[in-house]
């Protein structure tokens, strides 16, 4: 919804409490929401209201150890992500840079499905977690072996997944009808759903981050 543009909408979830996982990816979701259409919002007077957007005016960057996520101010959405997974080399060192809008998402980021390494499936499995996962809904990789159900839809798309996830986690910024994630340019490097939030809180002001993570 973030990436379409859905900033006013009502979601409701049945039959458990749970988001489909579908594929892993996004895809499907883009599918429904573009074959059931969008409208402009209206005020209660019958007026189209005015797209509303946050924008980066000076850099920000967060970090823990080597993992970050930085911002700087751009004319337009623009996103550099990289991962590193050096215990499974099939897929390694990988970045990916785009610029930012419906179709691009729609063609380029939202296909992209969730990723795991086989070896620490395992382990959360044996805990008891998981148990709706399957080979079905993401790619798994084994540290030794390499993918265990290819093909991939692109080279890269476990760091465009990536991006997937900073877009969804992005959304969360949205407030009242202005969409959420910034104009800006967003680079972050092995970061996850944890240090996106922890900047985006910081970026929101709802917490104090140490200053020896902060530049």
């Amino acid at each position: 919804m973030e990436a379409l543009g859905v900033d006013n909408c009502r979601v409701e979830v049945s039959g458990g409490d749970e988001i489909p996982l579908l594929d892993g990816s996004a895809q499907e979701w883009v599918e429904a929401i573009r074959g059931a259409g969008l409208c402009a919002a209206e005020d209660i007077g019958g007026q189209k209201l005015e797209k509303l957007a946050p924008k980066i005016d000076e850099p920000v960057y967060l970090r823990k150890d080597d993992c970050f996520v930085a911002a700087f101010p751009s004319s337009q959405i623009h996103i550099t992500y990289g991962i590193d997974f050096p215990k499974a080399p099939a897929i390694g060192c990988q970045w990916f840079n785009t610029f930012l809008d419906a179709d691009i998402y729609s063609s380029k980021i939202a296909p992209a499905r969730t990723f795991c390494i086989f070896e620490e499936v395992e382990k959360m499995r044996g805990a008891g977690l998981i148990k709706g996962g399957s080979l079905e809904n993401a790619m798994v990789c084994s540290m030794s072996g390499g993918w265990l159900n290819p093909p991939l839809r692109f080279d890269d798309e476990p760091c465009r997944h990536k991006i997937l996830d900073l877009i969804g986690d992005f959304s969360l910024l949205a407030r009242n009808g202005s969409q959420g994630f910034p104009i800006a340019h967003v680079v972050a490097y092995k970061a996850g759903h944890a240090l996106h939030t922890s900047f985006l809180h910081h970026l929101s002001g709802e917490t104090s981050v140490d200053q020896g993570t902060l530049a």
